[in-house]
């Protein structure tokens, strides 16, 4: 991540929302849940059952995006390279992920409990994540958290051909974008998203992603009218039907906003800790759960099974998996963004928005 002015709010809430998703994980799968127990039951069960954070990672996705995507010249000629531009950000960390659990789950097979490993991986299963249709085609995921990859995958794409149809229409083209925007928000919140099974599709989770272009777009403009209605609709989505992610985003947002408003989020969390986790968080969210399988498959295999060898294969695989994220980003995600910037739309004259500062590694 490099820019004039480091976005130190944006790695923090990168960082805490990634530590979140690991420990609700941890948290979740066996073995080594099961065995600490005893020892961290309620802590574990809390963590299990609230210590969600994905839509931070959608509300920040969509204000990097407003800010790169946003910021480039589209013709629909150009979806074609943004596409090929995407799978090599998004794309290719997540493959070099199924291509290494592949055989951390035959290691684990066994050892771990099939409802956390899944059936053995058939070929159609391969090649359906190979596209990002696994969860559309009805089949089990490989990993977990593999879903975001996807969704992200489809909220990039759409907000490019949002941009290419703003760009086209000229003047009216805003206020198109906005019909579009909220037109979709407002479909997401009091009907499609109401139905589980609809998370599959990034429409069911547009309203947090759009929040982030809102964020960005109040603060390039000076105004928040549009985010404040925004906040409104969602408190009245709320009413309607009460879901936690909801509010959860709503606060992020306001915080987001604030922060970047105030200047403070340029400035503040000043710490190379909290930096490198924001900055190695997107691969960090991807190498841990595979990191827990195997250090889970390993204590069994050993026999360490008891409440303390159980809470240290925890930490064992927390320190592992930030660890590993390091090496990951270092080997595999940095070279797939520097392999994304050639397939890059052309910039905007006015590129740069409020202050000229931006973003270089997107998500």
């Amino acid at each position: 991540m490099t820019s004039a002015a480091q976005p130190y709010f944006i790695q923090a809430l990168r960082a805490s929302a990634a530590l979140t998703i690991l420990w609700h994980h941890f948290a979740l799968y066996a073995p080594l849940t099961e065995w600490a127990a005893p020892l961290l039951g309620d802590l574990l069960s809390w963590l299990a059952r609230y210590a969600r954070a994905t839509q931070v990672f959608f509300v920040v996705s969509g204000f990097v995006a407003a800010q790169t995507i946003g910021s480039r010249v589209w013709r629909f000629s150009q979806l074609g390279r943004f596409v090929l531009q995407r799978y090599c950000r998004l794309g290719l960390p997540y493959l070099a992920i199924v291509l290494a659990i592949l055989p951390i789950y035959e290691f684990a097979r066994g050892w771990v409990p099939d409802d956390v490993l899944g059936q053995p991986v058939s070929l159609a299963q391969f090649l359906a994540h190979l596209f990002f249709l696994q969860d559309i085609l009805g089949y089990e995921a490989l990993s977990a958290g593999l879903w975001f990859v996807c969704i992200n995958f489809q909220l990039g794409f759409g907000y490019a051909f949002g941009m290419m149809l703003q760009q086209r229409f000229g003047r009216g083209g805003d206020s198109l974008f906005a019909v579009l925007g909220w037109g979709t928000s407002i479909y997401s919140l009091f009907h499609f998203s109401l139905d589980p099974s609809g998370d599959s599709w990034a429409l069911y989770f547009f309203p947090y992603f759009f929040m982030g272009i809102l964020v960005h777009k109040a603060l390039a403009r000076r105004s928040q009218g549009e985010l404040a209605a925004f906040q409104c609709l969602l408190v009245l989505a709320v009413l309607y039907e009460w879901r936690w992610r909801l509010v959860i985003a709503m606060l992020f947002g306001t915080l987001l906003f604030v922060a970047e408003r105030s200047g403070l989020g340029q400035r503040w969390p000043r710490s190379r800790w909290i930096s490198g986790l924001g900055k190695i968080s997107f691969s960090l969210f991807l190498v841990h759960f595979p990191v827990l399988i195997l250090v889970g498959a390993l204590w069994a295999r050993l026999g360490w099974d008891t409440p303390a060898l159980a809470v240290g294969g925890l930490l064992a695989a927390f320190v592992a998996s930030v660890v590993g994220a390091w090496f990951f980003h270092r080997w595999v995600e940095t070279p797939a963004a520097l392999l994304s910037k050639r397939f890059r739309a052309p910039r905007r004259a006015d590129e740069g928005g409020a202050g000229g500062q931006r973003l270089v590694l997107e998500h």
